[in-house]
């Protein structure tokens, strides 16, 4: 690689030299025993370029990306997008389909990022589910989310650390593959405890808001479920909201219709009620309107999974 007078000052140690159409760089993809890949890449754009990044890794999984230097602009197929800029921090769950980046002319990226399946991470877990990563961890290999949030100092270093001298010897592999699941570590804490809204929430709130999300899908029949228990348990509406948008990345409307739908999918699919009594179960009044909501959220009429067979999985969305 040219190394001219223009040229940036490369800084990561191994990978690979690409040659993009409207980009050069160096990047790298380690993949770890019990399902850990950690990437790193350092790229320049000569001019506005556009590419796709494959998903390459075989099952559902989430990663926390890491951007030190350089700002990119981040999409996928479904529509998701994520804006990654200098010293952001996203936790990320992309589909089979990856997803494009865009970058400006003059644009140099340095980045990094650590990706762990959800099997593994559900293990490390050892039955306990943060809130904030809750829907990251839902069921479906073509979820897309992104969430971004300040990068944290104690992840910067580690991210830093990871395009250092240091990589450069015998141990190589051995200090990506540690410094890595640290990062992954302490990232992971750090977005379970950001809160977006700005005041945090107390042990009581968090206490209350998982009797909430149980009573609501114990009374799916019942679209005011949620706001009858917060005016029970004390709760502001407006505070609701906001603990929802924070910890479910949603709405407590948005939360209470998926709750129902996924519902109605089970009972379509595995008991295989009749769409009326379906409906009627999940206290819609109009079979029609059941029918609208049900479509817009699987891509299918109800009638179809009903009349698909148990043994045949309806396809995830």
């Amino acid at each position: 690689m040219d190394q001219g007078v223009d040229a940036p000052e490369w800084r990561m140690v191994g990978g690979n030299a690409i040659a993009i159409p409207g980009a050069q760089g160096r990047v790298e993809r380690l993949v770890f025993d019990k399902g850990v890949a950690v990437y790193r890449s350092e790229i320049e754009a000569v001019a506005d370029c556009r590419f796709t990044v494959p998903n390459q890794l075989p099952q559902p999984w989430i990663g926390f990306s890491v951007q030190l230097a350089g700002s990119a602009a981040l999409s996928t197929l479904g529509g998701k997008t994520c804006a990654m800029a200098e010293d952001t921090l996203a936790l990320m769950r992309v589909g089979p389909s990856g997803f494009v980046l865009d970058l400006p002319a003059g644009m140099l990226i340095r980045h990094t990022g650590v990706a762990v399946s959800l099997r593994i991470l559900k293990q490390q877990l050892n039955g306990t589910m943060p809130l904030r990563l809750a829907p990251f961890m839902e069921r479906g290999k073509t979820l897309e989310r992104f969430e971004t949030l300040p990068l944290p100092a104690s992840v910067k270093t580690l991210a830093t650390d990871l395009f250092g001298p240091s990589l450069d010897g015998p141990l190589r592999a051995m200090t990506i593959e540690g410094l890595g699941k640290q990062l992954f570590s302490q990232a992971l804490r750090a977005f379970c405890e950001h809160n977006p809204v700005g005041q945090p929430f107390t042990a009581w709130e968090l206490m209350r808001f998982d009797e909430m999300l149980a009573h609501i899908r114990d009374h799916l029949d019942d679209t005011l479920a949620g706001r009858t228990f917060a005016a029970q348990a004390g709760l502001k509406l407006a505070r609701v909201e906001q603990m929802f948008k924070a910890l479910r990345g949603v709405s407590l409307a948005a939360f209470v219709r998926s709750e129902r739908l996924r519902a109605a999918r089970r009972l379509l699919h595995e008991e295989k009620l009749p769409v009326s009594e379906v409906a009627i179960r999940l206290g819609y009044r109009h079979v029609a309107n059941f029918s609208r909501a049900y479509r817009a959220q699987f891509g299918e009429a109800p009638a179809t999974t009903l009349h698909r067979p148990r043994n045949r999985a309806p396809q995830r969305r």
